[in-house]
């Protein structure tokens, strides 16, 4: 990971320093790069040093973005700058923050202790246990819950590392409890109540944000976890019947049991059906970046947090009490996770879309002063069309200088999609199958034929 993370920061300040900056007294330049094939809308958050009260951010048209401060991860003599990034295809944008300027006007979230509310959605926090009340969906009046939602429960678990012969963890012997809710971050871009909970000897910290355009719930999670042989859980009673539960595998997705078994997944997990309320289909999507075991129970989601068997331990051994045994998952742990409530099915829902947006971020770095770059300011190196077609790979060939693209269908429908690549001017024109793969030898001379291979890169033909 961290020979991953030296490669992408090298080729990132690589690309920035050929970006055109012109120099601007007191300017703070900073470049936004997309890393996904389809056009992405996030609140980017980047260190900074502090700066005045009257500056503005624009982004390369000169137009005012929103942006607040917000407490630095480091030191407190720093902070946190957030903005709202409008980001091309599998491309970049460069902001500028200007010491001052005519700011925008720009609507925020209605935001108190327990209360988040924009244009679509309403979320109600108990203040008393920490739990998701209500999540009220305004534009199709239904509510998105049945009872308590994130409501982390704490299970028995007295298997061994690898749960042998487990098949449900549905003991449950307690649960956090909230000792604060408070309105942590209020401003354009976001606002954030922040649950602190605990249990036993264990802290967890869930802060939940929302808004003013975007429907997604996102939530940071820190879990500082200090039990032993016990499980934690996150809960979400999804509000419809006649459900139907969809989980995503590499490059697709699976139709699975809502009958409380535990079972993996990747990036998200979805419960659609009727809505209890006004018998219109809807559904929930809840999306993540670190955990990957759930079960579903009829129309109640577990997304499994964390477990604590004694390390290595492998029945029928007998755990030995005085001995200093060591356990799984102690510490601290972070990761996030989404909630997209949805009308209709996740297929028209951008599941696919968000869930890889929370695990792949844009990554935003501060630039320099380049007059003589050979970059403008935006850019965008790909256009798919339509949305359910994905390409998830752009890269070089093993064999040769050609490019490779790589694309699935996500929705279950037959389609014809088109690929280009401007800056090559290449086109690439096919028919998907419903979820098919495909991938493609893209030759960099114009002249040669864009040709169909195997995941191996041999040709079919």
């Amino acid at each position: 990971m961290a020979i991953a993370d030296r490669a992408l920061n090298y080729a990132v300040q690589s690309f920035a320093w050929n970006v055109r900056i012109e120099q601007g007294e007191g300017v703070r330049p900073l470049v936004v790069f997309n890393p996904h094939a389809w056009p992405v809308r996030a609140a980017v958050a980047i260190e900074s040093n502090n700066w005045k009260d009257d500056a503005v951010l624009v982004d390369d048209q000169g137009q005012p973005v929103p942006f607040q401060r917000i407490p630095s991860t480091t030191v407190t003599s720093r902070v946190r700058l957030c903005f709202s990034a409008d980001l091309p295809a599998l491309g970049y944008r460069t902001y500028r923050l200007l010491p001052s300027g005519a700011a925008g006007t720009f609507t925020t979230v209605t935001a108190s202790d327990g209360v988040l509310e924009n244009a679509r959605f309403r979320l109600e926090i108990d203040t008393e246990t920490g739990y998701i009340t209500r999540l009220y969906d305004k534009q199709a009046q239904v509510e998105a819950f049945t009872g308590n939602a994130a409501y982390p429960v704490v299970i028995e678990d007295t298997s061994d590392t690898w749960s042998h012969n487990v098949f449900k963890f549905d003991k449950a012997i307690g649960a956090f409890k909230a000792v604060r809710v408070k309105l942590a971050e209020h401003g354009p871009v976001r606002s954030v109540i922040r649950v602190t909970s605990t249990y036993g000897e264990s802290t967890l910290i869930q802060d939940f944000t929302m808004y003013p355009d975007r429907d997604q719930i996102d939530v940071h999670v820190v879990v500082d976890w200090r039990e032993q042989f016990k499980l934690l859980k996150l809960r979400f009673p999804v509000n419809v019947k006649f459900m139907r539960v969809t989980t995503e595998t590499a490059y697709g997705h699976l139709d699975c049991a809502a009958n409380g078994d535990e079972m993996p997944f990747l990036g998200w997990v979805d419960v659609s059906g009727t809505s209890r309320d006004k018998e219109v289909p809807y559904g929930v999507s809840l999306m993540n970046d670190a955990k990957y075991s759930l079960d579903v129970n009829v129309r109640d989601i577990g997304l499994t947090v964390l477990r604590s068997p004694a390390y290595a331990h492998h029945i029928p051994a007998v755990i030995d009490p005085d001995r200093l045994n060591s356990f799984t998952d102690q510490g601290i742990q972070r990761f996030s996770y989404s909630l997209l409530a949805h009308s209709g099915g996740w297929e028209t829902s951008g599941t696919v879309q968000r869930a890889a947006e929370l695990n792949e971020a844009p990554v935003a770095l501060f630039a320099t002063f380049h007059p003589d770059g050979a970059l403008p300011q935006a850019a965008s190196y790909i256009d798919v069309q339509p949305a359910n077609v994905a390409v998830s790979v752009l890269k070089q060939a093993e064999d040769g200088d050609d490019l490779i693209v790589r694309a699935y269908e996500t929705s279950k429908t037959a389609t014809r999609a088109v690929i280009r690549l401007p800056h090559l001017k290449r086109e690439i024109s096919a028919d998907f199958a419903p979820c098919e793969i495909k991938t493609f030898r893209v030759p960099r001379d114009a002249s040669q034929p864009v040709t169909e291979t195997n995941m191996l890169e041999w040709d079919l033909e």
